[in-house]
C-alpha cells in the first residue's frame, strides 16, 4: 500500500472519529424541550386542533433507551362541553436500541401512560369528535398492513385511565375507569392482559389472553385468542382464533354468554331484547364487513332451550338484526317479557318481599302487566325476527306450539302474525305496537280458530262432555305506556261464536238452577244435548266493554245475558238468565250474575237484579228466591230457537276476512255429518 493510499485513510479514519464523536456530543446535550413547538406545531396543522406539552420530553440514552414526556393536552372539537379530547399525565416509551441498531427489529420493552383521560364525543347532528379537518389520510387509525410490522411491546401498563363515550343522538354514554391495566408477553410466551373498571357504573373485569408476539407476527399461522369480559351480571367469554388478527377477520371463535337478563345486554352492545330470565348460549361470532353474525348457537334461557341464529348490520343509522330461532320445548312463563311483564327468574324473591303490603295488595287482583315500555330502546334499532317452538309448557294454559314473526322498523313493532297452537285450534295474533310517538298506539288484531273448550276446563268438570269448538276475533286499539294502561284505553269489537257441537245436558240444567232435571240427569245418567249456536260480543269504547249479544242456545235451553267488561278497573258485572224450551215442576230459575274482578270472578243468583256485592245482598238474594221460585211463570212462555243463521250473519261484517265464518260453517257441517244416520245399503 503506497504512503499516500495510508494518508488518504488515516484522514478518513480521523474524521470518521471526530464526526461519531461529534454526533456523540450533540445527541447527549440534546434539549427536546425545544422541539416542544415544533412538534405541536406539525400535529395543530394536520388536524386542526391544538397539542399542548405542557412537561417536560426526556431522553434518558441507553442501549435500553427510555424517552419520556409530561403533560400532555389535546383539544377537542369546538361543540364539545369537554375542553380537552386527549389528557396524558405522563407518557414512558423503552426502546431496545441493539435490537433495532444489529437486528432491525423494534422491540420495546416498556410503554407506561399515567393518567390517560379520553373523551369521544357524536353530536346531535351525528358528528364525531374523532374526525379531524384534515385529510382522511391523516385521519385514520395507525396500524401496520401487515402482521410482519407489527413492533414487539413486551409490556403494557396503563394507571389511572378514563374513557368517556357519550352519543349525543342516541343518548348512549359510556364511562370506563381503569384503576390499572397490564399486558405482559415475549416471543414464545403467551400475551396476557387484565384490567378492572367500570362500564355505565356497573363493575367491568376483563381478561385477554393471546399468542406470542412471535405469532402476532407470523403471517402463516392463526393467532389464537381467549377473552372473559364482565359488565354487572352478564358474562361473555371469547375463544378461538384469527387469520388476521389486526384487522379482526377470519375469525373462528365460540363466544360463550351468560347473565341474568338479556334485556340487560341493551347498555353494552345496543340491541333491543325482552326481559328474560337468566340465560346462556354458546355459538359461532363471525363478522362481514360491517355484519355481524352469532350462529349456530344453542343453550337455555329460563327453562326453554333456545338454537338457531343472529345476525346484526350495524352500517345503518339503525342497526338492523335478523334472527332465526327454535325451540324444542319453551317454558311460557319465559315469554312474559313480550307483552311488558316480568319473567319468571327463578331467582329469590326477596326483594319483591320488602315492597309495601299496601302495593301488594293493591295488585293482587289484577291481570295485566304494569312494566313500563321502553320507547328509548324500540327506537334504537330495527328488527326481523322468526321464533318457532314445538311444544309449549304452560301447565295452566292448553297451548300446543307457536310460530311468530315479528318485525321493528322505525319504533313501529309488528307481530305478523304470532300463530299458537292452543286447545287443539288456532290463535293468530296481528298486532302493531308504534312506540315511536307518545303516547305509544297499539292495535290488536287476533283471530281464534277451533278451539276446544274442554281443554280449559277440568277434567272432573261437567263441561268435559262439550264437544263444540269456539272461534272468534278480537279487534282493538288503544294508547298507553305499558299494558295494564293499554287495556285501560281500548276501544273496538271482539266475539266468540259456536256453531254446531254438543254440550253436557247436567251443565245445562245446573245454569238454569232446575232441581227436578238435574236430579233426573244424576238418576238417568248425563247426556249431551246439540248446540245449535251461540254468540258473545262485545263492544268497546275507552276500556269499557259492553255486551251487544249474549246467546247460547241448545235443543234444552237458550241462555242470554247482559252486562260489561270494566277493563281499566279489571272487573267483570254480567247478569245471564237461563230460558228453557221444556216445563219443569221445579225449578229456580233466576238471574245469575257474575261479578267481581277478572283474576278471581263470583257466580251467584240474582232473581230480581240487586247486585250481589255484599254479604247481605247475598242473602236477601237467596230469601228471595226461594220464595218467588213457586210463583215465577218463566215456564209456561218456554224459550224458542234463536235464528242462528242470522245471527252468524251478523258476525261476518265483525270478521272482513271471512275466517271465522268459514270456520264456524266448517263446524256445522262436520255436526250435522256427525249426526246424520248412516245410509241403508
Amino acid at each position: 500500500m503506497s504512503g499516500k493510499t495510508g494518508r488518504a485513510l488515516l484522514w478518513v479514519g480521523g474524521i470518521s472519529v471526530v464526526i461519531v464523536i461529534a454526533v456523540a456530543v450533540v445527541v447527549a446535550n440534546l434539549d427536546l424541550n425545544r422541539a416542544k413547538g415544533y412538534i405541536a406545531q406539525g400535529v395543530s396543522k394536520a388536524t386542526g386542533r391544538e397539542l399542548k406539552i405542557n412537561g417536560d420530553i426526556t431522553l434518558d440514552w441507553g442501549w435500553t433507551t427510555i424517552l419520556s414526556a409530561r403533560g400532555i393536552q389535546f383539544a377537542n372539537a369546538d361543540w364539545s362541553k369537554h375542553p380537552q379530547m386527549l389528557e396524558v399525565g405522563g407518557l414512558e416509551l423503552e426502546i431496545d436500541l441493539w435490537q433495532l441498531l444489529t437486528r432491525f427489529r423494534p422491540v420495546v420493552p416498556l410503554v407506561t401512560l399515567i393518567e390517560p383521560n379520553v373523551v369521544l364525543e357524536k353530536n346531535s347532528e351525528g358528528k364525531a369528535n374523532w374526525e379531524f379537518r384534515a385529510s382522511t389520510a391523516v385521519t385514520e387509525p395507525v396500524k401496520p398492513d401487515r402482521r410482519t410490522e407489527f413492533p414487539v411491546v413486551e409490556r403494557l401498563v396503563v394507571k389511572d385511565g378514563a374513557l368517556l363515550y357519550h352519543d349525543q343522538r342516541s343518548g348512549t354514554r359510556a364511562d370506563l375507569k381503569l384503576v390499572e391495566a397490564q399486558a405482559a408477553g415475549f416471543l414464545n410466551a403467551p400475551i396476557t392482559l387484565k384490567a378492572q373498571g367500570s362500564y355505565q357504573k356497573l363493575p367491568l373485569s376483563l381478561s385477554l389472553q393471546g399468542g406470542s408476539y412471535e405469532n402476532l407476527r407470523s403471517a402463516q399461522v392463526p393467532y389464537p385468542v381467549r377473552i372473559e369480559l364482565a359488565v354487572g351480571k352478564q358474562r361473555a367469554k371469547i375463544e378461538g382464533e384469527f387469520t388476521e388478527p389486526l384487522e379482526l377477520k377470519g375469525e373462528n371463535v365460540l363466544l360463550d354468554i351468560e347473565g341474568d337478563d338479556m334485556a340487560n345486554l341493551y347498555p353494552i352492545i345496543r340491541l333491543v331484547f325482552p326481559q328474560t330470565p337468566p340465560y346462556r348460549l354458546r355459538g359461532y361470532l363471525k363478522h362481514e364487513g360491517k355484519v355481524w353474525s352469532f350462529s349456530d348457537f344453542s343453550g337455555r334461557v329460563g327453562d326453554s332451550d333456545l338454537t338457531g341464529e343472529i345476525r346484526v348490520d350495524t352500517a345503518p343509522e339503525r342497526p338492523m338484526l335478523k334472527a332465526d330461532l327454535a325451540s324444542k320445548l319453551l317454558d311460557f312463563d319465559d315469554l312474559a317479557g313480550f307483552i311488558g311483564g316480568k319473567p319468571d327468574t327463578g331467582l329469590d324473591e326477596s326483594a319483591s318481599k320488602k315492597q309495601p303490603k299496601k302495593d301488594a295488595e293493591k295488585d293482587s287482583d289484577r291481570i295485566f302487566p304494569d312494566q313500563r315500555y321502553d320507547l328509548e330502546r324500540l327506537n334504537a334499532m330495527d328488527a326481523d325476527v322468526k321464533l318457532r317452538a314445538k311444544k309449549i309448557l304452560a301447565p295452566d294454559l292448553p297451548i300446543d306450539n307457536l310460530n311468530a314473526t315479528l318485525k321493528l322498523s322505525g319504533g313501529v313493532l309488528r307481530f305478523a302474525p304470532a300463530a299458537f297452537g292452543v286447545a287443539s285450534g288456532r290463535l293468530e295474533i296481528f298486532s302493531t305496537f308504534d312506540g315511536s310517538k307518545r303516547p305509544s298506539g297499539v292495535k290488536i288484531d287476533a283471530r281464534i280458530r277451533q278451539l276446544d273448550l274442554r281443554r280449559f276446563l277440568p277434567k272432573e268438570s261437567f263441561a268435559q262432555k262439550t264437544l263444540a269448538p269456539v272461534s272468534g276475533r278480537i279487534n282493538l286499539s288503544g294508547t298507553g305506556e305499558s299494558f295494564r294502561e293499554l287495556m285501560a284505553t281500548v276501544s273496538g269489537n271482539t266475539f266468540f261464536a259456536m256453531s254446531g257441537g254438543e254440550i253436557s245436558a247436567m251443565l245445562i240444567e245446573l245454569a238454569g238452577l232446575d232441581v227436578a232435571e238435574s236430579l233426573g240427569r244424576v238418576v238417568r245418567g248425563d247426556e249431551p244435548i246439540e248446540v245449535r249456536c251461540a254468540l258473545l260480543d262485545l263492544k268497546g269504547q275507552n276500556g269499557r266493554m259492553a255486551v251487544e249479544t249474549f246467546v247460547f242456545d241448545t235443543a234444552d235451553t237458550v241462555v242470554y245475558g247482559e252486562g260489561n267488561v270494566n277493563l281499566r278497573d279489571e272487573r267483570l258485572n254480567l247478569v245471564i238468565l237461563p230460558v228453557p224450551k221444556d216445563f219443569s215442576p221445579l225449578s229456580l230459575r233466576s238471574y245469575i250474575r257474575v261479578s267481581g274482578p277478572l283474576a278471581d270472578p263470583s257466580v251467584f243468583p240474582d232473581p230480581i237484579k240487586t247486585g250481589t256485592d255484599s254479604l247481605i245482598k247475598k242473602a236477601f238474594n237467596v230469601l228471595t228466591l226461594l220464595f218467588l221460585s213457586p210463583f215465577q211463570p218463566r215456564d209456561l212462555g218456554r224459550g224458542s230457537d234463536v235464528d242462528c243463521d242470522k245471527l252468524m250473519a251478523g258476525v261476518q261484517a265483525k270478521d272482513p276476512q271471512g275466517i271465522v265464518a268459514k270456520e264456524l260453517s266448517k263446524t256445522a257441517r262436520q255436526h250435522a255429518g256427525a249426526k246424520k244416520p248412516p245410509s241403508q245399503n
